[in-house]
């Protein structure tokens, strides 16, 4: 998305005040809505490389106004007599706002969110009771634990502090209800849990770990970069859903080794996802607006990677320790 509309909404008397914000390079004056009534709508035509900056600044000049808001609306497709020709590719395509606005809207605990894990957690699992391989990835593409999972990445990032304990709130429930529904199907339906698709979620390798490094990084790339959130989706919810429900699955014919292992893997690609993505996070540029807040937020984030990072390698260990054995038996 290279280019979108900023509509700031603003009392009259303000309007003399944002007007020079569009001699900038990237920016220009869209319109000034008509003479009537005490507000005007300032419209700002900006490119992505442009829009994070225009907005920080808006914010910082409205700060003491009452009653102003801005809006952001997307721009299909802007012709000009000499295209611009910028070097876009490591820049954020979404601006902060709009990143919370999508997140926040995704990370919280609803009717809709709840029926799609349930829904997801028993296709996940019919799927690997039955060995069939496209009832899983048809329970992945929901990715009802995809929204949660970049909430609370992006509220560390961010410092928001809602963001991050709505996050919590929302992923705890919904693997809580993925193992409870397994549980449920586990006691009711008749399967071995040594079939290959199950037997798959209680073997945890190196491979799985790299495999949730990526999905981690892709779910974050997906956010700044405008990746395919669908595939993306898919690859955060191998990481999450199937061992969810193989969990449940395994405890419901009481096969505690391996519903322990199932558990370890999804720790494992806990931690590889938080890790991965708060890393594209912090590359990509994503932060607060303010300096002071900042400030505040890198003691966070550091906190963050490096719990995360300690907990992947513990994890780590514990998955080569296993594996030692298994490795001295062939």
């Amino acid at each position: 998305m290279p280019h979108q509309y900023v509509h700031v909404i603003v009392a009259k008397d303000n309007v003399d005040d944002i007007l020079g914000f569009s001699d900038r390079d990237g920016v220009s004056l869209a319109g000034i809505s008509a003479a009537k009534g005490p507000v005007r709508t300032v419209s700002f035509l900006t490119t992505a490389k442009a829009q994070q900056d225009l907005l920080d600044d808006l914010q910082e000049a409205l700060h003491h106004s009452d009653d102003w808001q801005i809006a952001i609306s997307p721009v299909d497709a802007v012709v000009t007599r000499t295209p611009d020709k910028e070097d876009e590719e490591n820049e954020i395509t979404e601006s902060r706002e709009a990143l919370l606005a999508e997140i926040s809207q995704n990370a919280c605990i609803t009717p809709t969110n709840l029926t799609l894990v349930a829904i997801s957690t028993v296709v996940a699992a019919l799927g690997m009771t039955e060995n069939n391989v496209a009832a899983i990835i048809g329970a992945m593409v929901i990715a009802p634990l995809l929204g949660p999972l970049l909430g609370s990445i992006l509220g560390v990032s961010l410092g928001e502090r809602d963001l991050i304990v709505q996050s919590a709130k929302a992923s705890a429930v919904g693997i809580s209800m993925a193992i409870a529904i397994g549980v449920v199907l586990g006691v009711v339906l008749n399967f071995d849990v040594s079939s290959q698709e199950l037997a798959a979620r209680a073997a945890v390798g190196f491979d799985d770990i790299a495999l949730a490094l990526a999905a981690g990084a892709a779910a974050a790339l997906s956010l700044t970069a405008g990746a395919a959130s669908i595939l993306v989706g898919v690859m955060v919810a191998v990481a999450l859903m199937p061992p969810a429900a193989a969990i449940g699955l395994f405890l419901g014919k009481a096969a505690w080794l391996m519903a322990g292992d199932a558990a370890l893997l999804l720790a494992v690609n806990l931690a590889a996802l938080h890790l991965s993505g708060q890393i594209v996070f912090l590359v990509r540029g994503v932060k607060p607006r303010t300096r002071d807040r900042r400030q505040k937020v890198r003691q966070s984030i550091r906190l963050s990677l490096t719990v995360s990072g300690i907990l992947l390698l513990a994890l780590a260990l514990l998955i080569g320790y296993e594996l030692i054995p298994k490795n001295f038996a062939l």
